[in-house]
């Protein structure tokens, strides 16, 4: 244990618990009765409506207007919203982390900890959870294990994205953004992208139907070194339709069929990290030295992705309750072109020292959900569930030597499936007090099969694990207005095996996260306000390092154990009619592996075949990956009404601690911050709105994401600055 840390953080809680109110006091008392208050907040996190401080859990809700005012296009621009979440990625793998939970096990069937759902439908591919997010309604993200309340396990938490539904009443809302990206080292791209949402009835009040559309270019802001042309094109389109049918009062039926295209120059477009790469020892190599540039052997780096998904949904209002049930198909097909040099080096590739390899992964998974959540029944209500998933999943990457004539192949076949039951029953034992219990039933199974070139498939995996896990939690109400709560939680997440073919190799154990949290939640018509402080005891947790020549063989391992102590803190003050601030950090005070005696790391001496691989280093006492000490988000807002029209101007700033992406502390991402700011003006006498916009304004080069492997570390860098203006239209 870090001597100080539990100390520290309880301290913050404390403190942050008893001095408040106080704080904010004067904001409240002065308030006049014709001022605006703040909006109450409404989650349907536990598949109740209730308002956010009767939840006995961190909850972060993100409505249309707060993603509209941090300039949140995709969903990696999400940890400037909810502290403690860090969207990091392996090229084109992305991999969140959520209060130091995260997972590096990049494999085509294994879960995130951190699930991921989109209208109610769990989203299993992790290659297609960057996602632009024009027609989103709203966002909940729900920090600790959550089993007995969602379909899929997760240990770490889970991010609910809702859509807009169709509506009966005739409404439309139209976009067009022009921007430019660019600074230092980066070369000036534009930004062009245009969304719209059209719904209405199509028979009387029985059908409604809506239909969104959204076209994402982005020029290149990267530059190729090998030849000085531009690089890094993006190019995302997205389609989707809904059906609302209401036959009779009290059923609902929702279809919804989506496409997805998205076809990114940046997501493998690696540079080497500390200039460390085994390209710099053979003659000829053209190695990127700043940011913003890259040098491949290979055609460019791209990653293109196409997904699409359909999903039924019914709703049926009984006498005891509501029945809901979501059955679900979604495809995924994933090609990305890969350099693990990061540089042009033919004669490292010649050797077969660098790789250049192409990575197929056609994906498609079945879910099928019910969940009944009752009606309040004298001091009783309960939520009772059942899910089931079928994912199949192949891997195919491709090797190429420098004349590209030469070809080596693995093929991989994996199939996944889980079923669970779960439930929680809630019991008010006092109108102050309330107590809830829940239990979750897991069987997970996985079957993989691959061979080498294009010999029949083998099976090299065939497992399954079964898990009972539990919750409860007690919700005091201390008065109207301030809520607490504790809440125990366990999180299990199954046995994963490595994305490409590994013969003679177990599969990574299940891992289990036992989570105590104990917070308060304030609310009051000008502030509102939840604290949380929380202890992980995080066992078994499933990592992965890259071994061999060019990182070809991944191995998935379990570290021992691990724990996290972190304070949460959100807040919102509405100081006039006018303005209003928001604040939101984490804390992670402790975040370390208490045992790992056997971690895979790559120790000095650098020489034309990169590290020493050393199989047993040990780990124990460093800090977890991914796992900043701080990171938050403060920001304001001005809203100004005028005879001509309302003004609106929001800035904000967020800021991360730097976070290790290796076990011997090597490689890192150092701390940054972010400022971005909004200015909005929608004219009385129209239904247009105009709007300025700037992201990354001081062009802070930050790395959103490193593969360490023997031959050097592949970073990603971040999006470079960006200033741009927006047209919208609705009625």
């Amino acid at each position: 244990m870090t001597k100080g840390y539990p100390r520290c953080s309880w301290l913050l809680f404390t403190i942050g618990a008893f001095a408040l109110p106080a704080l904010v006091h004067s904001a409240d008392s002065g308030a006049q009765d014709n001022e605006q208050t703040l909006n109450e907040i409404i989650v349907t996190a536990e598949k109740f409506k209730q308002p956010l401080q009767n939840v006995p859990i961190t909850v972060t809700e993100l409505t249309a207007v707060d993603l509209a005012r941090a300039n949140l296009t995709t969903t990696s621009d999400l940890p400037t919203l909810v502290s403690g979440l860090v969207w990091s990625n392996q090229g084109g793998w992305v991999l969140p982390s959520l209060r130091g939970v995260s997972s590096t096990v990049s494999s085509v069937t294994a879960p995130s900890p951190i699930a991921i759902y989109l209208d109610g439908v769990y989203q299993p591919f992790i290659e297609n959870t960057l996602a632009d997010v024009p027609d989103v309604s709203r966002i909940e993200v729900l920090k600790g294990p959550q089993g007995t309340l969602y379909g899929m396990n997760a240990v770490g938490g889970a991010i609910s994205i809702y859509t807009l539904d169709p509506s009966f009443t005739p409404t439309g809302k139209f976009d067009v953004t022009s921007g430019l990206i660019g600074g230092g080292s980066s070369r000036d791209s534009g930004h062009y992208s245009a969304s719209g949402f059209v719904s209405g009835p199509l028979v009387g009040d029985k059908l409604a139907g809506s239909i969104s559309g959204y076209y994402n270019y982005i020029d290149g802001y990267l530059t190729n070194d090998l030849n000085g042309s531009r690089g890094g094109r993006i190019d995302a389109e997205n389609v989707r339709g809904k059906l609302l049918w209401n036959p009779t009062d009290g059923i609902s039926i929702l279809a919804t069929a989506y496409y997805l295209r998205r076809e990114d120059g940046t997501a493998e477009a690696s540079f080497p990290f500390g200039g460390l790469t085994v390209a710099s020892f053979y003659p000829g190599s053209i190695i990127p030295t700043q940011p913003w540039h890259y040098a491949y052997d290979s055609p460019a780096p791209n990653v293109v992705t196409n997904v699409r998904g359909a999903s039924l949904k019914g709703t049926f209002d009984l006498s005891l309750g509501t029945l809901t049930s979501i059955t679900a198909y979604t495809s995924n097909s994933y090609e990305a072109i890969i350099d693990s040099g990061s540089a042009y080096t033919p004669g490292c590739v010649e050797i077969f020292v660098c790789v250049v390899s192409t990575v197929n992964e056609p994906q498609e998974a079945w879910t099928q959900s019910f969940d009944f959540a009752s009606r309040q029944i004298g001091r009783f209500r309960f939520l009772a569930g059942l899910f089931g998933l079928y994912e199949h999943a192949l891997f195919i990457d491709t090797f190429d030597a420098t004349d590209f004539t030469t070809t080596f192949r693995i093929n991989t076949a994996q199939n996944a499936f889980s079923y669970a039951g779960y439930g929680e029953l809630t019991y008010d034992v006092t109108d102050k007090l309330s107590a809830i219990a829940g239990v979750r039933v897991t069987h997970d199974a996985l079957d993989a099969n691959g061979s080498f070139f294009d010999a029949p498939l083998v099976s090299y995996a065939n497992s399954s694990w079964n898990a009972a896990t539990p919750r409860f939690s007690l919700l005091y109400k201390i008065d109207s207005s301030l809520n607490s709560y504790f809440t125990f939680s366990k999180g299990f997440k199954g046995g994963v095996v490595p994305a490409a073919y590994t013969p003679n190799i177990q599969p990574a154990s299940p891992e289990n996260l036992y989570s105590y949290e104990l917070g308060l939640k304030l609310a009051r018509p000008r502030y509102r306000a939840d604290l949380a402080a929380y202890y992980y005891d995080y066992r078994d947790l499933q990592v992965q390092s890259l071994t061999g020549t060019g990182g070809t063989v991944t191995l998935p391992q379990n570290a021992a154990t691990a724990k996290i102590i972190g304070v949460d803190f959100d807040g919102e003050i509405k100081w006039s009619d006018s303005f209003e601030t928001k604040l939101n950090t984490t804390y992670l005070a402790r975040a370390e592996y208490t045992s790992f005696p056997n971690a895979i790391a790559y120790a000095p001496p650098f020489g034309p075949t990169g590290f020493v691989t050393d199989y047993h280093y040990d780990a124990s006492g460093s800090r977890l990956l991914n796992a900043p000490l701080w990171t938050g988000t403060i920001s304001g807002t001005y809203t100004k009404t005028f005879a001509s029209g309302v003004l609106e101007a929001t800035a904000s700033l967020y800021y991360s601690s730097a976070y290790q992406w290796a076990y011997n502390n090597a490689v890192a991402t150092g701390g940054y911050t972010q400022l971005s700011s909004r200015v909005s003006f929608s004219p009385k006498t129209s239904n247009f709105k105009y709007t300025l916009y700037g992201k990354n304004l001081t062009n802070k080069a930050y790395v959103s994401g490193i593969t360490a492997t023997p031959d050097g570390s592949l970073a990603f860098y971040g999006q470079p600055r960006e200033v741009g203006i927006t047209i919208g239209y609705s009625f």
